[in-house]
């Protein structure tokens, strides 16, 4: 673990370039998370934490696909000073940016916001767009009602049944063709993560599917469905081979999410 300290006040005459400063060191570290995803370092993702649990606050620049689910050993710490602290946060995921391996969009568009401990009304934030782009300098935190919402990335619980990851097979279901991904041999750190792109119609369609929890005696298992809305233009559904009861969930050609129909997976929820 690598562990950064940002050296706290020595007079007040200069927060206002503390608080820049870490404005900047989060919008670099966001964007080395992104570079080093789209580099495929250690065939990984990465992501940054937004840590307000801590005290100081803190963010931290992590590998894996999700910050639960990490390679701790791999954490990159920012301690900000203590002049300096996270005022909101406004994630589609929660506190957490994690970048995608093929295209380098975030799975979580969105803002975080610092402010002066001392003085709250001096803000400036750091917000990552839809399309990949991470912009600084935002004085006011931006609505999450004026972000783009879309049904790209959605979670589906699935409960009541236990999967067989040793024979069982995810399904990408289009009109023309059925994708068929094996789980057993695309499981990491015990979870099922697949991401690809598959052929329907002759146009690419780039699609990835991972668990959050599997099997879990108590919650079942938590899948986290990720379909790019421009880079995706045909009608699919997902579904496990060894449910007969119906699919997971199922996109149209613009994108929209519809319920699955098997009577162990849950409505489709925005991430």
């Amino acid at each position: 673990m690598f562990v950064t300290f940002l050296v706290p006040a020595i007079g007040s005459f200069q927060q206002g370039s503390f608080l820049q400063n870490t404005v900047q060191e989060a919008s670099s570290t966001l964007q080395l998370a992104q570079n080093r995803t789209l580099a495929s370092e250690g065939a990984n993702q990465y992501g940054v934490y937004f840590d307000t649990a801590s005290s100081p606050h803190s963010f931290i620049m992590f590998e894996g696909s999700s910050y639960a689910t990490r390679n701790t050993t791999a954490d990159e710490v920012h301690v900000l000073r203590e002049a300096v602290e996270i005022s909101s946060i406004g994630f589609t995921g929660g506190s957490e940016v994690v970048f995608e391996r093929i295209t380098g969009s975030p799975e979580q568009s969105g803002f975080v916001t610092f402010r002066l401990a001392d003085d709250v009304s001096q803000t400036q934030s750091v917000n990552v767009l839809d399309s990949g782009a991470i912009e600084t300098g935002i004085s006011s935190s931006p609505s999450l009602d004026d972000l783009v919402r879309d049904s790209r990335h959605v979670t589906v619980a699935y409960q009541g049944r236990d999967i067989s990851t040793g024979s069982e097979d995810v399904r990408l279901v289009f009109a023309d063709t059925t994708y068929s991904i094996d789980i057993v041999s695309n499981m990491r750190d015990g979870q099922i993560f697949w991401e690809g792109e598959v052929t329907s119609n002759g146009e690419p369609q780039v699609l990835k599917i991972h668990t959050l929890f599997l099997n879990d005696p108590g919650e079942g298992t938590l899948f986290s469905l990720h379909r790019q809305g421009d880079q995706n233009t045909r009608a699919v559904s997902i579904e496990l081979s060894g449910d007969a009861s119906g699919d997971l969930v199922s996109y149209d050609d613009t994108g929209v999410s519809t319920p699955g129909t098997s009577i162990y997976a849950s409505s489709p929820q925005l991430q």
